[in-house]
């Protein structure tokens, strides 16, 4: 599973919909590339490609981009808080120590019950998470073999790959430099559904 970022996806919708406000018509991949500050036209491809899939576009037989009005970005916001940093690396320590509250547009991240954790370490660097990253995952106690999870083992916490195997609960790194942890003691507390990178 390769993470998108959302920041890069606001970034691109933002620049589509300021095209289109100002030019009267959509943007070709070159100009998103340009405005959106992207490394390729394959890059702005695919994140076309997500928008699209996500509803927040609309693309016409030839290949025009249009916004629906009903799903402008920033009409409508979830609150989520920041509740401090979790292991992508060794597991560390994990104390829920909310630092604040912050707006997400429901438009990319949906209504769902969220929380917002700073990420540290390298193990999951293999699907986008990287050190300082924030990861925006969804409040729950359960999840499914392969989902990317926010889990406690004791008194401690980390984000990997959940994987089901023989009766074990294994949380596999993104990363061949860190080792599987097999879970005894395993409390899910999320599911990563987001990732905004800090450069």
């Amino acid at each position: 599973m390769r993470v998108i970022s959302e920041q890069v996806l606001i970034d691109v919708l933002e620049s589509i919909k300021n095209f289109q406000r100002k030019e009267g018509r959509s943007p070709s991949f070159r100009q998103i590339v340009k405005d959106a500050n992207l490394a390729s036209i394959s890059t702005a491809q695919r994140y076309i490609k997500v928008l699209r899939e996500r509803g927040l576009i609309e693309q016409n037989n030839y290949g025009g981009i249009e916004t629906p009005i009903n799903l402008e970005a920033n009409k409508s916001i979830n609150i989520a808080p920041l509740v401090g940093e979790v292991a992508c690396g060794e597991l560390m320590f994990a104390e829920e120590n909310i630092e604040g509250n912050y707006a997400l547009p429901t438009s990319i991240f949906g209504h769902e019950d969220l929380m917002i954790l700073r990420a540290k370490g390298e193990s999951m660097i293999g699907v986008g998470i990287f050190d300082g990253d924030w990861i925006v995952a969804k409040r729950c106690e359960s999840a499914e073999s392969g989902d990317i999870v926010v889990a406690r083992v004791d008194d401690t916490a980390t984000v990997k790959t959940l994987e089901r195997k023989n009766g074990k609960n294994i949380l596999h790194p993104a990363n061949p430099l860190f080792k599987d942890i097999i879970a005894e003691n395993l409390a899910i507390q999320g599911i990563v559904k987001h990732v905004i990178h800090s450069f």
